[in-house]
């Protein structure tokens, strides 16, 4: 029996690996929540005991945040409970460590988001038997990228279809990745004998520009779309000083910064681990924007 702990059981990627994981024989899940939740075990790694979950073979730790909260920092999720994984290992029986991390992770970055992951990247990755995996985009229903194109073409309406973008964020692309692929990867994670990397990003076969997307988005609605391009540095005043302090819900300012950072890289990598050919999202965004509407 191989028992496999996840944290951040309850997110979009940690609830999708624990329905995958599930399906195989002779494996035990322990489905970790900081609160009560049927199927769930309660666990809060800053102040229960790490006794109660027993030997474990692998720990899953992906738990993480896209903003902030008085509750939640980056900081605190993405590094400083890295540390308290490793510091507990050994009472799990100093388990195999599968950490996942985003795509652009970079101490040096602006982001607090990505910076933060950065740093929980490099404490794992100065252990033994741990492996990194850095997704770009996942495309899940209803993501948050999706919600926010849809606010945005909704918007516009209001505006005689006019679409006001901060300069040069159309131009800026990402690569997407379906979770199939995410989950293959962390499955052979799990199941290889040895790890012959310690980390590897996961991205689609190809990239799409934000105003690939959003012209697509549109197009799938039915919805004429007159993007118009306004200075940046105004754009990131009205965001920093009024959007995101009063309405978070449209565009926080470190969700703002992501826009501007191309999201891409090499699929050759995921291709050569999971041996075959990853998915393209290109059927997902059909859905996703046609659902939408």
């Amino acid at each position: 029996m191989k028992r496999i702990a996840i944290l951040g059981a309850r997110g979009q990627l940690g609830s999708v690996l624990c329905q995958t994981l599930k399906r195989h024989q002779g494996v035990e899940i322990l489905a970790l929540s900081r609160v009560d939740k049927p199927g769930y075990l309660r666990f809060n790694p800053f102040s229960s005991d790490w006794n109660r979950l027993g030997k474990i073979d692998v720990f899953i730790n992906a738990a993480g945040i896209l903003r902030e909260s008085k509750n939640e920092a980056f900081f605190e999720v993405h590094t400083e409970l890295v540390r308290r994984i490793i510091e507990n290992r050994h009472i799990l029986g100093n388990p195999r460590i599968l950490h996942i991390s985003v795509l652009g992770a970079d101490l040096a970055s602006g982001s607090a988001f990505l910076s933060s992951k950065a740093e929980g990247e490099s404490i794992v990755l100065k252990q033994d038997d741990v492996m990194v995996f850095r997704p770009s985009l996942f495309c899940l229903p209803n993501n948050l990228l999706v919600q926010k194109m849809i606010l945005l073409l909704d918007i516009s309406r209001y505006l005689g279809n006019r679409a006001l973008l901060p300069a040069t964020f159309p131009q800026h692309k990402i690569q997407p990745v379906m979770p199939n692929d995410v989950v293959d990867a962390i499955e052979r994670g799990i199941f290889s004998e040895v790890l012959p990397v310690k980390s590897l990003d996961l991205v689609g076969p190809s990239p799409i520009s934000f105003g690939d997307l959003m012209t697509l988005a549109a197009k799938l609605r039915n919805q004429r779309l007159i993007p118009i391009e306004i200075p940046k540095n105004l754009v990131d005043i009205v965001t920093r000083n009024f959007i995101s302090v009063w309405f978070p819900e449209i565009l926080d300012y470190e969700q703002f910064k992501l826009l501007f950072k191309d999201n891409v890289g090499d699929p050759r990598q995921l291709e050569d681990w999971i041996g075959r050919p990853a998915q393209s999202s290109e059927e997902f965004w059909k859905m996703a924007f046609s659902k939408a509407d």
